[in-house]
């Protein structure tokens, strides 16, 4: 598959999700080209070292890649560090040639459906979205979206964090519906900013930018709840 950009930034010898799918461009700034081409050679791909700095505008330096470069505009953008897709009924690890063939055929479901937003779960909950609900066409994605560039939507490059949530809301807003396989889910290294996470963020500092995402929208959209937050579809008519 040539449409799965994988961004990445400071790690050239663990790009985990290349070495799991064995395929993808991985897009890091000019300066990093050298360094990373060492261990992943001519799928490194770079970009200005203006258009990185922080995960949404490196993001949407991919959003242009994708217009330039795939003629239906579709792209699947990765986090760099995939662990594994996994079918959650049987708890079952996709191997490599499984794990893009499933990519490959959310690609032609969303192509085929007019979908501009889809993906798989981010949750391993075996009681969740499951057997009833295969699909859904509203929930939030993370951690590895395929994207349609063509409708020229950017992330918030404001958003130091939640800028997936509050793209989420765009493409929402604009299109209406999305396109999510409950049955599946993909597993990153270092979850959520936990402790062998190279984000380091905390709940604290999603809180500051949930209150930031919700007053933008004027929507409840993102919502603490005791331990953990919840994401509310924010848009009338869906």
């Amino acid at each position: 598959m040539n449409n799965i950009y994988i961004p990445s930034y400071n790690r050239p010898q663990s790009v985990k999700t290349y070495e799991y799918l064995g395929c993808g461009k991985i897009i890091v700034p000019n300066s990093q080209v050298e360094e990373y081409k060492v261990t992943y050679g001519d799928a490194v791909q770079g970009i200005d070292d203006k258009l990185d700095g922080s995960v949404s505008k490196k993001r949407n330096a991919i959003l242009e890649l994708i217009k330039a470069e795939q003629v239906d505009s579709y792209g699947w953008i990765i986090d760099d560090d995939l662990t594994k897709i996994r079918r959650k009924k049987e708890a079952k690890d996709l191997d490599q040639e499984n794990a893009l063939e499933l990519l490959e055929k959310i690609y032609l479901m969303a192509k085929d459906m007019n979908i501009a937003y889809a993906g798989v779960d981010y949750s391993l909950d075996n009681m969740k979205l499951k057997d009833y609900q295969p699909f859904s066409f509203t929930k939030p994605i993370f951690g590895g979206t395929l994207v349609r560039a063509d409708d020229n939507l950017k992330y918030d490059e404001r958003f130091r964090l939640n800028e997936d949530v509050e793209f989420w809301v765009q493409k929402l807003n604009l299109h209406r519906r999305l396109l999510k396989d409950n049955q599946y889910a993909m597993v990153f290294y270092g979850q959520d900013g936990g402790k062998d996470s190279v984000i380091g963020y905390t709940n604290e500092d999603r809180r500051v930018y949930a209150t930031m995402l919700n007053n933008k929208w004027g929507y409840k959209a993102m919502i603490w709840n005791k331990t953990r937050f919840e994401f509310k579809t924010p848009i009338k008519g869906v």
